[in-house]
């Protein structure tokens, strides 16, 4: 991803590129195995579908250390001990930029650790109690619904569409056709989203694929007075796999105190050299507290 300014959730997120470790014992490890975290969303939450990267482990307020899944890694403590673990999400695609995810419960398991030895554990996760999911009465935009919540504005010259071509989940994605007679397309939100009271984090969901042109994602702020601001914010560079991600819009709303509420927008062209190229995308959730 080409994102012009990588943002943290500010005062939420705890950011670290790097597996960081703190051992208070000596002696002999033992080895505990993850091989995932599985994840279980709410009624109203969207889909289960989620990419939880990593798993930060803690015993006590010990930080054990933070590791990319699935993985084996060694405590130098045993006996019988609580580990917490919580569920971790690459931002904005970047893979520097991993995170907690605060929206995510962590979960606590009780294991008994045997020097020299291996246990493996299955964490759950899902979201926390007081996440708000204001897209739909279903949480997301996952196509499946009669209508859709994503609708082309001014300039743009093709529309978005449901589509069996090329699905993430379920039965139906959206499409965004462009050739040379339809270059460009800009769509937003139909939804005017109220700004979020609590401003401590604010992340868009998204499955995506888009083999050949690059996907931009931003807001359209509407300010007092009438104004609308636009931020373009994460520029997704072309793949031809479908990905998931986590988009943090944190900052840009601690940015538009003023703002009476926001849409959230999406644009593309048609590369130079091709005739024709498609983008889709799938399950479209914000998520903020």
């Amino acid at each position: 991803m080409i994102n012009r300014n990588i943002t943290f959730f500010i005062l939420v997120f705890i950011l670290s590129a790097s597996c960081t470790k703190f051992y208070s014992d000596e002696g002999v490890p033992s080895f505990v195995h993850i091989d995932k975290i599985d994840f279980t969303a709410g009624i109203g939450q969207g889909t289960d579908s989620a990419y939880i990267a990593d798993a930060w482990v803690y015993i006590g307020n010990d930080l054990i250390g933070t590791y990319e899944l699935p993985v084996t890694f060694p405590i130098l403590k045993t006996g019988n001990q609580t580990i917490t673990i919580r569920p971790g999400v690459i931002l904005n695609g970047v893979s520097a930029t991993r995170s907690i995810n605060p929206f995510m419960e962590s979960d606590n398991i009780k294991i008994n650790l045997i020097a020299d030895s291996i246990i493996a554990i299955n964490p759950k996760s899902s979201y926390v109690s007081n996440a708000k999911f204001p897209w739909n009465s279903v949480g997301q935009e996952d196509f499946e619904q009669s209508g859709i919540s994503v609708d082309s504005i001014t300039g743009s010259s093709t529309n978005i569409f449901k589509t069996k071509a090329d699905v993430y989940e379920g039965d139906y994605s959206g499409q965004i056709h462009l050739d040379v007679a339809h270059k460009f397309f800009q769509g937003a939100s139909v939804t005017d989203f109220a700004m979020p009271s609590d401003k401590n984090g604010m992340v868009m969901e998204i499955n995506c694929k888009n083999p050949d042109a690059i996907l931009t994602i931003g807001i359209f702020f509407s300010l007092t007075g009438g104004t609308v601001s636009k931020e373009e914010y994460l520029f997704v560079n072309p793949g031809d796999k479908w990905k998931k991600l986590y988009v943090n819009f944190t900052q840009l709303v601690n940015k538009y105190t003023d703002a009476k509420n926001f849409k959230v927008f999406f644009k593309a062209t048609l590369p130079s050299g091709k005739n024709s190229t498609d983008i889709f995308l799938d399950n479209i959730k914000l998520i903020h507290f």
